[in-house]
């Protein structure tokens, strides 16, 4: 049995192995209970495809029908249909199992603009729900995506007020046509700016003016039992706002085999949450929702999860330039204890990587990453949300009782 990886940790969410935890008391789980980590995919509605018969029959009964029946039948039914329709009649709503990961086939707009996400921070008074719900609302956007299935509606957010917006890549995956739906009730069709299916991000642009764009906060400054909200279509309905608190931070989490470093929340999240914003306590967009676990029985309860805004600016940014996104690693292995004199211990150092060539070595203490403390491992992975391979970390460490600094460069897995 290989035991290198024990006690070791490999420099973030795409490398950590599962920590050992001791048994927990035994639970009776129902058979039907099944457990699922998917997207919280597209609330999708379709023409529902009836048997011939069954038209004929409706054909018949509609020549019998009297006309004050037929009077009072249109005068109860709105003759156009709004272009984003709730919940009901003739509209079939599902979970999509599957879905695609290709870029929506729309035109594209321009990269290379200068436009970035800055994250604020945390700043003025704590808000109630009311006021978050109220400042972030006009904010938060609709977005409906057509494929040869039929249709699909998510949750998008401003970025700015020229009409960037940011939203998860699985809403628009495989799209033919993607239309906006703004607060101020103005539908317009949206091109594609980026599309990043492992990051589960995109951002669109549509032409409008005047728009008010989000706040985006520092998700590293969020802690466990903090009060978030969570805004979006959730089946559909639009602008659905929800309450809840920070479960968890760096959470691993396996989607379609690709693991993420999320934000868990009890706010709750449904099937047309995807892309929507996690707000904190000043109204700030500290993460975009995109999956939630849910079993077969419904007895997973306030399991939702959201991409951090470190993580969303850091792809976003590169997304606007028309860069590429690549993971990166700092190519060492940590121990998972503290020294006793604070810091934490290289295990091993892998030869292909910067370290190597910059001189870290098994048994150096890690101090510092761009001057800052190494209070945890969360340190590490955090750092790593806001960056990519290529990108440079500034590390201080301690070898022989003499510290050292030496600048990293982060490679790819």
């Amino acid at each position: 049995m290989d035991n290198r990886n024990d006690g070791l940790w490999q420099g973030g969410p795409w490398e950590q192995p599962s920590p050992v935890f001791p048994d927990p008391p035994a639970v009776r789980i129902p058979a039907a209970a099944r457990v699922s980590r998917r997207p919280v995919l597209r609330v999708r509605r379709k023409r529902r495809r009836w048997p011939w018969f069954l038209g004929l029959a409706a054909l018949i009964g509609l020549i019998c029908l009297s006309t004050v029946l037929l009077d009072r039948y249109f005068s109860a039914r709105p003759s156009i249909r709004a272009p984003f329709p709730s919940i009901g009649e003739d509209w079939h709503y599902e979970q999509q199992e599957e879905h695609s990961t290709e870029p929506p086939s729309i035109a594209r707009a321009d990269t290379g603009t200068g436009v970035t996400v800055s994250l604020l921070p945390c700043q003025g008074e704590v808000l109630d729900y009311i006021q978050i719900y109220e400042q972030a609302a006009r904010s938060v956007v609709s977005i409906e995506a057509e494929d040869s299935r039929g249709y699909s509606a998510g949750t998008g957010v401003v970025l700015t007020q020229d009409g960037y917006i940011i939203t998860n890549a699985h809403v628009v995956a495989g799209a033919r046509k993607v239309s906006v739906l703004l607060p101020s009730n103005r539908t317009l069709p949206a091109s594609l700016v980026g599309f990043d299916a492992v990051e589960d991000l995109a951002v669109l642009k549509v032409e409008a003016s005047g728009l008010t764009p989000a706040r985006f906060g520092d998700s590293n400054t969020l802690r466990i039992g903090e009060p978030v909200a969570a805004l979006g279509d959730a089946l559909g309905y639009r602008a659905t706002f929800t309450d809840g608190i920070i479960s968890a931070l760096d959470r691993e989490v396996e989607v379609e085999d690709v693991t993420m470093a999320l934000i868990q929340t009890t706010a709750a999240i449904n099937y047309g949450n995807s892309g929507g914003p996690l707000l904190n306590q000043y109204g700030q967009v500290v993460g975009i929702n995109t999956i939630k676990i849910v079993t077969e029985d419904g007895s997973a309860e306030g399991l939702g999860f959201a991409i951090p805004s470190r993580r969303v600016k850091y792809v976003a940014d590169h997304l606007i330039a028309g860069d590429e996104i690549k993971a990166g690693i700092f190519g060492f292995m940590v121990s998972t204890a503290s020294e006793e004199g604070g810091g934490y211990m290289l295990r091993s150092v892998e030869r292909e990587s910067d370290a190597w060539a910059k001189g870290l070595r098994s048994g150096d203490i890690l101090l510092e990453a761009n001057g800052m403390p190494i209070t945890g491992l969360e340190t590490l992975t955090r750092l790593k949300l806001s960056l990519g391979a290529g990108d440079v970390v500034t590390l201080t460490y301690l070898r022989d009782g003499e510290i050292f600094t030496v600048d990293v460069e982060l490679i790819e897995p």
